[in-house]
């Protein structure tokens, strides 16, 4: 009966979180998480109680290397260059720290670009926070594989997308492989030298048609060099002339798209998404394998659970969405519950509530980034396996 009542009240909240923040006696995150949940599952406009629990940060929003398919290694500048300050980041721990589960240091930058990224880690660590750095690792300075192992950072993620220069280097523009596996080697060398579990490394591999090769291989490779934990990960593609031919790889499980119906240009380019007026486009959908596998549609995390922002304070609807017209508004000038029950806010929270309910459908020329969202109902928050199985008996 109690499992029955909380899928009604509760239909998106998973168990496990529930019971790994009772065993860390997490009382007043296991409380928030519960309100958040119980007023997305009602698909509440406003949330007069309850934060994100979910916090995506990005400690810098520029990089060293010039990926093909990022927005700020195609150099877009669709926002101007900057670095979160410890100083704010200290305010967004006031306003956001109690109730917050994890947080992502990442986005669209590199983050040990920032210097003071491990003296925010070891804030937030304060708080009961899990924590996750993302990063290309060709960056180490002397004496920073200590300082990542004092901030008590619970993963950090190297995105290395092959086993030799060659394939690193086509899509890690500038990056340097030797320079990365010399890195690795110094942090895993430091973590067994002070017998430390933590962080757990995590190599991630992107998969293209240039790499596909090497992917049976990352995982024998990456553990012999004291790796943790190997992703292997179909890659996101833009959708533009050439790119299938040249970045689609053949093997079926390393894709998300159909290659029969891979377009040559985004769908809210197309003349089919063009709404007439005062009507409400049609849904025009690209086959994702990933997606052709939900039975239903289920609600997106990010309006009610979620908050991204970017190392000025701006507000973005979420961590896919780079440009700036976008925004959801500022979280150091506007205020937190200002910003968290504002128009935009309220208007996202509508359209995916009624996408998940089958009453409405995504708007390709939309202005607003959340109507016009192909992947709406697709983004879920997946916490840690480490982080959900700590303390289990």
């Amino acid at each position: 009966m109690i499992a029955r009542l909380r899928e009604r009240l509760l239909p998106d909240a998973e168990p496990r979180v529930i019971a790994r923040l009772k065993r860390g006696r997490h009382w007043r995150k296991l409380l928030n998480y519960i309100l958040v949940e119980f007023q997305a599952g009602r698909g509440a406009r406003r949330m007069p109680i309850g934060k994100p629990y979910w916090l995506t940060v990005d400690p810098t929003n520029f990089c060293q290397l010039k990926c093909p398919f990022c927005p700020t290694g195609a150099g877009r500048g669709v926002r101007d260059k900057a670095s979160l300050s410890l100083e704010h980041f200290q305010h967004l721990m006031d306003a956001l720290g109690p109730t917050l589960i994890h947080i992502d240091f990442m986005n669209w930058g590199e983050p040990l670009l920032n210097k003071d990224l491990w003296a925010m880690v070891a804030l937030a660590k304060e708080r009961g926070i899990d924590t996750m750095v993302s990063t290309n690792f060709n960056l180490l300075r002397e004496g920073e594989a200590d300082a990542i192992l004092d901030s008590g950072l619970d993963r950090l993620v190297m995105s290395i997308d092959g086993l030799e220069q060659a394939t690193y280097g086509k899509y890690r523009v500038g990056g340097d492989f030797a320079q990365v596996i010399a890195n690795l080697k110094t942090l895993v060398a430091r973590r067994r030298a002070r017998g430390l579990l933590k962080p757990t490394i995590v190599w991630q591999f992107l998969a293209f048609r240039h790499n596909e090769h090497e992917a049976g291989r990352v995982r024998e490779f990456a553990l012999a060099l004291g790796v943790d934990e190997v992703g292997v990960t179909p890659a996101n593609l833009p959708f533009r002339p050439g790119i299938k031919d040249e970045w689609l790889p053949t093997r079926a499980d390393l894709r998300l798209y159909d290659p029969e119906s891979f377009p040559d240009s985004p769908p809210w380019q197309w003349e089919a998404a063009k709404p007439s007026e005062g009507a409400v486009a049609a849904q025009v959908k690209v086959e994702v394998y990933a997606a052709a596998k939900k039975t239903a549609r289920r609600r997106c995390n990010w309006p009610w659970a979620g908050i991204a922002v970017n190392p000025d304070g701006s507000v973005s609807p979420c961590c896919s969405v780079e440009e700036q017209e976008y925004d959801f508004g500022n979280f150091f000038t506007n205020g937190f519950s200002r910003l968290w029950n504002g128009e935009k806010y309220r208007r996202a929270r509508e359209h995916v509530a009624d996408y998940a309910a089958g009453r409405s459908e995504t708007i390709p020329a939309s202005r607003h980034a959340c109507e016009r969202c192909f992947s709406i109902g697709q983004s879920r928050f997946q916490f840690p396996h480490s982080w959900l199985s700590e303390g289990e008996k």
